[in-house]
């Protein structure tokens, strides 16, 4: 559903092409005449597009790697 307004406003437009658009707001209120029903205008319909889904890969886990434990450097040897 197209709002009426709107529709008048296209219309006073397309036959005033010079003028700048407040201006033509300004005429097309003049020439309103409110009517209690909705102008139809055929829509077309969207299409949503289907995403083809890959297959889940299931996850092997990995051993972890283990750390060598190095030895903790003392305040004083940090110092340099």
């Amino acid at each position: 559903m197209v709002n009426a307004w709107m529709v008048h406003v296209k219309a006073t437009m397309k036959a005033n092409p010079k003028l700048k658009f407040r201006e033509v707001l300004k005429l097309a209120g003049k020439t309103y005449k409110k009517t209690g029903t909705k102008v139809d205008v055929p829509k077309t319909k969207k299409v949503k597009k289907s995403r083809k889904m890959k297959p889940k890969k299931s996850r092997k886990m990995k051993p972890k790697k283990s750390r060598k434990m190095k030895p903790k450097k003392s305040r004083k040897s940090r110092r340099h």
